[in-house]
């Protein structure tokens, strides 16, 4: 089931309409860390609606999650700006007042990571339900956003299990399902196949990118992204904090293939 039709069903007259995309904008954004350690160079790019499905690939250490921090919000950039826009307001991460507006616009994915408080819930569907309640969305409501997301992500079977019983591919899907239930208008996910057989993964996948919803994601799995399926129509790729290829997935790999491989040459050539 597509999301954004589904949740525009149940707020019509009731509130305003969530929005149902985000521009990104990075204008020379670049973050250090306080140890004084790079996380993402000078970067400039945009992320628009019609990117409706963004890779970002890189090894260990090249910066996807500085990227990825800085567009969901998690991460200030500390120099340069970013700007995320939705249905002609502009937000500034930075700015404290704007970063609940980007926090409601763009759910955060962190591989399998679940809030700490699911583990206190006596089952997964209570521990969706708890938040939704007390941001006083009224029971009904409640039901049927939890019940599209557990139908969409296969969790009705496990509802009334601890989050601690699952296994890990209902892990990962809980993580993505988790970040949905307040109806964001983007996903940010870090490797939300992470650490997954290929079948798990291929489930996972399937799951995330046939909901109706903008998703910038990173991944070490090039097979995934060029996979006509997924339907991922723009791959970044980052190497030493930047920002190195901009293009179409297949075009991407054949690249990274070749920067990765003239990097174990030159480390070959350091052995010798």
């Amino acid at each position: 089931m597509g999301g954004m039709g589904f949740f525009d069903s149940l707020f019509a007259g009731k509130r305003s309409t969530p929005a149902s995309s985000v521009t990104f904008h990075l204008d020379q954004a670049a973050h250090m860390y306080e140890d004084g350690n790079i996380g993402l160079e000078a970067t400039t790019l945009d992320i628009t609606p019609d990117s409706k499905r963004v890779a970002v690939i890189g090894l260990n250490g090249a910066g996807k999650t500085t990227l990825l921090k800085l567009l969901d919000g998690a991460l200030a950039a500390t120099s340069g700006t970013v700007r995320i826009e939705a249905d002609g307001t502009a937000y500034d991460p930075a700015v404290k007042r704007d970063l609940k507006h980007v926090e409601d616009l763009v759910g955060r994915v962190r591989r399998e990571e679940i809030p700490n408080a699911y583990y206190k819930a006596a089952s997964i569907r209570e521990a969706i339900d708890l938040p939704l309640k007390k941001h006083k969305v009224p029971e009904s409501e409640r039901q049927a956003i939890i019940g599209n997301l557990f139908a969409h992500f296969d969790l009705a079977s496990v509802a009334r299990e601890p989050a601690s019983a699952l296994d890990s591919e209902k892990r990962h899907l809980l993580a993505i399902a988790a970040a949905l239930s307040f109806f964001p208008a983007a996903i940010v996910a870090d490797e939300p196949t992470k650490g997954l057989d290929e079948v798990a993964s291929a489930r996972v996948a399937k799951a995330l990118f046939s909901y109706d919803k903008q998703v910038v994601f990173a991944t070490h799995d090039t097979d995934l992204i060029v996979r006509p399926e997924y339907a991922i129509g723009r791959v970044l790729v980052v190497d030493d904090h930047r920002v190195v290829f901009d293009g179409v997935p297949r075009e991407a790999v054949d690249f990274y293939t070749d920067l990765v491989r003239s990097k174990y040459e030159a480390a070959k050539g350091d052995r010798a």
